[in-house]
């Protein structure tokens, strides 16, 4: 979706504003204002098409389009990575809601989304991701590969697919007083959509088992849970994120993915405590 008359007028505006947001790990973002609106322009940094398949978010978008999942698209580029979405004023993340109900609304908009049934064709593979990682890692502060037997595991585990999300972190869930959004496709594609639960409840540190019992009412809507399988990609994920935050170490030397491998490690080893 190309937009050029908007970006166009957006960018000889004379008021419009252009500030940095502070925000996201593989993209710069930045705030756009003019005296009207206010929208928010994604820009990868450079070595960002070594990290997300931009065709697989292309087809993601595609899918979710008339869901209403994500917040409003204006313009997408795919060869570039430049998007353009609307901003959502006074919009929180996850942790920044103040809603004792926040987790059972992330439950209800993970079911929607996994609901839609959609696929796009391309597997996420999380096993094939970790050998890419793990091949651009020249010298790992973690050693890995006592755990790799783990990916036997994944591999012979029998799985349904749908389009799964796969980066339920913080910053990509936003809730307003009218919705709850899902943002940031790049790392979108067909999944087993117990990697996507698993991966709102590790990446937002829910580890007490009454919250995630919540969360487990309000999506498996009363079903058995199947807490050894859950419990499997918990610990596989743990290995995944530690490996990509060491690659991202090596490569930027920034100081915020030696801690996201520190804390993946740890995370990994108290996973590692209960039988799978």
């Amino acid at each position: 979706m190309k937009n050029w008359k908007l970006l166009d007028t957006l960018f000889h505006s004379s008021d419009l504003q252009f500030i940095d947001m502070k925000k996201g790990l593989t993209n710069t973002n930045y705030l756009l204002k003019t005296k009207e609106d206010a929208y928010v322009l994604r820009v990868p940094r450079s070595d960002s098409a070594n990290i997300v398949h931009r065709h697989h978010e292309t087809l993601a978008l595609e899918a979710i389009k008339d869901s209403h999942i994500d917040v409003e698209m204006l313009y997408y580029d795919e060869s570039s990575g430049y998007k353009l979405t609307r901003y959502v004023e006074n919009a929180m993340t996850y942790q920044e809601c103040p809603d004792e109900n926040k987790i059972e609304q992330v439950a209800a908009l993970m079911k929607k989304f996994h609901n839609l049934n959609k696929q796009i064709h391309v597997s996420f593979d999380p096993v094939k991701r970790l050998e890419s990682y793990m091949q651009h890692i020249q010298d790992p502060i973690y050693d890995l590969s006592p755990y790799m037997y783990l990916k036997d595991r994944i591999k012979n585990h029998p799985h349904k697919t749908c389009l799964c999300h796969n980066d339920w972190v913080d910053g990509n869930i936003l809730f307003t007083k009218e919705n709850v959004y899902l943002i940031d496709y790049e790392y979108a594609a067909d999944n087993d959509p117990l990697f996507d639960v698993m991966s709102f409840l590790s990446e937002n540190k829910i580890f007490d088992e009454e919250e995630r019992k919540r969360f487990y009412t309000i999506y498996f809507e009363g079903k058995e849970v199947p807490y050894k399988e859950l419990h499997l990609w918990e610990t596989f994920m743990n290995i995944l994120w530690c490996a990509w935050a060491m690659m991202m170490w090596e490569s930027r030397k920034e100081d915020v993915y030696k801690q996201i491998a520190e804390d993946k490690y740890h995370a990994l080893l108290v996973c590692l405590k209960s039988h799978i």
